[in-house]
C-alpha cells in the first residue's frame, strides 16, 4: 500500500512539463475545443430550463437526472476503466455525447423542446459520464507517466477551466443573438475535435489486471482498498462533502442572475466566465502553492476561503461585484478539488486507479446532482440567495469537521 511518504510525487514537476509529450498535447487540444462546446451547452441548457419553467426546482431536477446514472454506475464503470483501454472507452463515450447534443439542438431548432426532453437527455448524458469521467481522469497517467503526473493533472484542470471561460462567453453572445439551439449545435460539432485526437494518439496502455476475479469481486476489492487507505478515504470524503454542497452553487446561477442580478443572459454568462478565470489561475498556481505550503495545508486554507467567499457572493446584487467574487470562488473551489485529485492519484497504485477515480468522479457526477436537487427545493422555499448561503456554510463546516477528524490530511506534502 502506498504510504504517506510517497505523497510528494511530482511536487517538483513544472506545471508545463506534461506538454513535452506529443500524445498529451494532442489530447489537450482536442479536449479544449470539446469542453468549450460542453460549457456552451451547460450555460444554454440552464438558461433554457429556467426560461421554460421559471422555477429553481427544475434546475435541480435536470442536474439530478444527469447524476442518477453516475450514482448507480460509476463504481462498476471503474472496473471497466481498469480492464479496457481508456482511449477506446473515451471514443465511445464522446461519440454518444455528440449524438445527444445534436438531438437537443434538433429539438430546440424545431421549437418543440420541452423540459422533459432536457431531463431525459440529461439522464442519458449521465450514463455516458459514468464511464467518460473516470476514463478522462485515469488516462492522464497513460499520456505522461508517473513522473509528470502532477503536471498532467494541473494542465488538465487548466484546460477544463479555460474552456469554462471560452464556453460561457461564447454562449452569452449566442444566447443574446441567435438562441440556445446554436449553442447545442456547436457543442455537438466540437466533439469531432476530441474524437479525432483520440484516434491518432497512442497512449501507454496500463498493464492488464492480473488474476481471475469477477467484476463484482474487483468492485469490492476497489471499495475495500479505498475505505481502509489512511489518506484516500478522507480525501474522498472531502470531495463528497464539497460535491454535495459547495460546488452546487452553480446550479442556481441562472436563477441568481435573473432574479437577483436582474441580468438573465449577460449576467449569467459573466459570473460563469469569471468563475472560469479564477479556476484557471488555480490550475496555474497549484504546483507552486503545493510545493511551498504543502498540499494538505492548501486544501485546508481553501475550505475556509471558499466558505467565506461563497457567503459574500450570496449577498451580492450587482453583476460586477458578483463576478469579482465568483472569480475568487472559482479559484478556491478548483484549487481544492484539483489538489485533492492530485493527492489521490499520487497515492493510488495503477491496478486500482480506475476504480478509485470512479469513486472520486462519483462525488461530482453522481452525488452532487442530488445536492443540487435539494438546493433547488430549498431555494423555492427560502429564496435563491439564502439557499446559496446555507449550502456554502454547510459545505465549509462539514469539510472542516473532516479535516479535524483526519489531521493526517492536513500534513500531506
Amino acid at each position: 500500500m502506498t504510504t504517506l511518504a510517497t505523497s510528494n510525487t511530482g511536487l517538483s514537476t513544472s506545471t508545463l512539463a506534461a506538454l513535452r509529450y506529443p500524445n498529451f498535447r494532442l489530447y489537450f487540444a482536442g479536449q479544449l475545443i470539446s469542453l468549450s462546446g460542453s460549457w456552451m451547452q451547460i450555460i444554454a441548457q440552464g438558461w433554457l430550463v429556467f426560461q421554460l419553467t421559471r422555477e429553481e426546482l427544475w434546475l435541480g431536477i435536470v442536474a439530478c437526472a444527469a447524476g442518477l446514472p453516475s450514482l448507480l454506475l460509476s463504481p462498476f464503470a471503474g472496473v471497466l476503466v481498469d480492464r479496457i483501454p481508456r482511449r477506446r472507452l473515451l471514443i465511445i463515450s464522446q461519440t454518444a455525447q455528440m449524438m445527444l447534443a445534436l438531438t437537443l439542438a434538433a429539438l430546440t431548432f424545431s421549437g418543440v423542446v420541452q423540459v422533459y426532453h432536457i431531463v431525459a437527455l440529461a439522464f442519458l448524458l449521465g450514463i455516458t459520464n459514468a464511464v467518460d469521467a473516470p476514463s478522462r481522469q485515469s488516462i492522464i497517467v497513460d499520456l505522461v507517466g508517473h513522473d509528470d503526473l502532477s503536471s498532467g493533472i494541473a494542465l488538465n484542470s487548466i484546460m477544463f477551466n479555460v474552456s469554462r471561460i471560452v464556453g460561457p462567453a461564447a454562449a452569452g453572445v449566442l444566447l443574446a443573438q441567435v438562441g440556445a439551439a446554436w449553442c447545442f449545435l456547436f457543442n455537438g460539432i466540437s466533439f469531432l475535435a476530441v474524437i479525432f485526437m483520440l484516434f491518432i494518439i497512442h497512449p501507454q496502455a496500463a498493464p492488464p489486471p492480473t488474476g481471475s476475479l469477477s467484476p463484482i469481486r474487483r468492485l469490492k476489492e476497489g471499495l475495500r482498498f479505498s475505505r481502509y487507505h489512511p489518506t484516500i478515504a478522507p480525501l474522498l470524503l472531502l470531495a463528497f462533502v464539497s460535491g454535495l454542497f459547495t460546488v452546487n452553487l452553480s446550479t442556481l446561477f441562472p436563477a441568481f442572475a435573473d432574479v437577483v442580478l436582474k441580468s438573465p443572459t449577460e449576467g449569467y454568462a459573466a459570473i460563469s466566465t469569471a468563475m472560469g478565470f479564477g479556476a484557471v489561475a488555480a490550475g496555474v498556481l497549484m504546483t507552486w502553492l503545493g510545493k511551498h505550503f504543502g498540499r494538505g495545508q492548501v486544501i485546508t486554507a481553501m475550505v475556509v476561503f471558499v466558505m467565506l467567499v461563497g457567503l459574500l457572493v450570496s449577498r451580492m446584487t450587482s453583476v460586477s461585484s458578483a463576478a469579482v467574487l465568483m472569480a475568487l470562488f472559482g479559484f478556491g473551489i478548483i484549487l481544492q478539488f484539483v489538489t485533492t485529485n492530485t493527492l489521490i492519484q499520487s497515492e493510488v497504485p495503477d491496478e486500482f486507479r480506475g476504480r478509485v477515480m470512479s469513486l472520486y468522479t462519483l462525488t461530482f457526477f453522481g452525488l452532487s446532482p442530488f445536492g443540487a436537487l435539494a438546493l433547488g427545493a430549498v431555494a423555492n422555499v427560502i429564496g435563491t440567495p439564502d439557499a446559496m448561503a446555507l449550502y456554502t456554510l454547510a459545505g465549509g463546516l462539514f469539510s472542516l469537521l473532516v479535516l479535524l477528524r483526519f489531521p493526517r490530511v492536513r500534513a500531506l506534502l
